[in-house]
Order: C-alpha cells, then structure tokens, then sequence
C-alpha cells in the first residue's frame, strides 16, 4: 500500500512538474516579437477592410493597442464566425479579438480575458412599420449570421411571445442578410445593435428593430485555455488601455456622437451604476 502510494505521488510530481514547466503564449510571443491575433474583417464597426483595402474597425485598433503595450508587433490572421474558436484551440493564432461574445458554453472550450471590452445586445431588425411587437414574428423568416449564437438566443427569446417557432436562415456574411431582408428574402434579420447599425449604414433609415434588445453580450478577448500568464498579461494591456484614456478615445471616434457609427446606448465596460456610478471596469493596483 505504501508503495502504491508512492507511486502514485511520483505520478503527480511528474504530471505538475510537466505543467508548471510548460513554455506560456507570453514567452512565444516575446521570443516571436510578434502576437497572431485572429480577427474577422467582414464585420464593420468591429473589424472590416475599408475602401483603400486597409484592416479597419474597434477590434483592429484594440488589437494594435494591445500589441504595442506588450512590446511586439502584429501579425494577423483572418478568421470568421465558424473558424475563430476552432484556431485558437489548434494554436494557429494567439488570441481571437473579433467581436466575439463571451458565453457559458465558449467559456467550456477557451479562456476569456478581464474584462470584456464592449457590452452589447441583440435586436430583430425589420422593415420599417411592418412588425409592432415580438410577438408578430412567430413562424417568420429570421436571418442569422452563420456561427452567431443567434441561432440558439434568437428561437428562445420568440418563444417566449409566440408557440410557433421561427424560421432560422443562415447567411456567410451580415451583409447577406441586411441584402436578403431588403429583398424579402427574409422577414427580420437578428445581430448585434452595433453589427446591424454599421451593416445596414445610411439604408438603415428603412428599418427598425422590433421590441428591444435581448441575449445582452460581453464582447471578450478569447485566449487559450489554462495559460493563466498569458491571459494576465492580456488582461493587464487591456485595463491599462481602459486607465489612460486610449480605450476612451478609440470607443469616441468609432461608437460616440461623433463617431464612425454612433451607439444610442452606452456601451463601455462598466461597473454597476448604482454601486460605482460610470466607472469603467479595471482592477485595483
């Protein structure tokens, strides 16, 4: 028994020292001097290639932020809503910056950073004066960006105003759908309210979102699993972009009143108003 017992605690040395040994992202991205962030670029305000070919958007210029602060350059790695998780397990990028929100069964398969960086929601998005209330939407077309967790927020939010269920209709890309709902492909297109905004642009004056938002989302930087020296040096970049100011200018010139795309809510990560008034989200020194 008590050679078992040993046996079994060399076991556990073995496996701990193997572990604690084991080269962090951090250690390759110093040696590399460059961090692979994989990020979407069909996906405005978030991350797109504008009129000149340049990458654009909030989540380009974070990740750029983000890079400078750990002293390296970037290289970047284009993903989409079907790849971004399934590169980041395989190790083909160092983290996945690419308007992805931060939910229970993500949380199952990567790691997220702290704290997430934009707070947003979903809307169904109609014709203008065709839809009153969620509640007309039962049995009707939905169209939803392949890899959204749309697919499964969308049919659970309806179920609660009608017993028919929806009709989900899968699209490559966002503006697949803002063309199909133009078209009466589709009877409602659901996204994020920043993704439909910039999607549907100067259009938009057509259409409105039906009811209010829903599956509200916690935009996060998505690391992999189990590298806790990696997610807290992200996590340290991140909340010092947020205390100098840099994440306020970037979150202006894209989502305030003046803005590429301006938001009607505020979407900064936030503490509880009533607890810490507009303070932003960051950990004490």
């Amino acid at each position: 028994m008590k050679r078992l017992a040993l046996i079994v605690a060399s076991i556990a040395c073995i496996f701990g020292t193997s572990a604690a040994n084991a080269e962090s992202i951090l250690d390759k991205v110093k040696a590399a001097g460059a961090i692979r962030i994989g990020t979407g670029n069909d996906t405005p305000p978030m991350n797109y290639i504008d009129d000149s070919g340049k990458w654009t958007g909030f989540d380009v210029e974070l990740g750029d932020e983000i890079a400078k602060r750990l002293g390296v350059k970037v290289d970047r790695v284009a993903v989409n809503n079907k790849t971004r998780i399934a590169f980041l397990a395989n190790g083909q990028v160092d983290m996945v910056l690419s308007n992805i929100s931060r939910t229970v069964s993500r949380e199952e398969q990567v790691d997220f950073v702290d704290p997430p960086y934009l707070w947003t929601a979903k809307v169904f998005y109609a014709k203008k004066g065709r839809f009153k209330s969620l509640d007309q939407l039962g049995g009707k077309r939905i169209g939803v960006n392949q890899g959204s967790n749309a697919f499964t927020a969308a049919p659970l939010e309806l179920a609660k105003y009608s017993k028919t269920a929806p009709q989900l209709i899968s699209f490559q890309k966002n503006a697949e759908c803002f063309l199909a709902l133009k078209q009466g492909k589709i009877d409602a297109f659901t996204q994020d309210s920043p993704i439909i905004a910039a999607v549907a642009g100067k259009e938009g004056v057509g259409f409105e979102a039906v009811g209010g938002g829903y599956s509200p989302g916690l935009y996060s930087i998505a690391v992999a699993q189990n590298d806790s020296k990696w997610r807290f040096a992200v996590s340290m970049a991140l909340q010092s972009i947020i205390k100098d100011g840099t994440y306020e200018k970037l979150y202006q010139a894209w989502f305030g009143s003046k803005g590429h795309f301006p938001l009607p809510l505020n979407a900064r990560p936030r503490l509880p108003s009533d607890a810490f008034g507009d303070m932003m989200m960051v950990w004490p020194d």
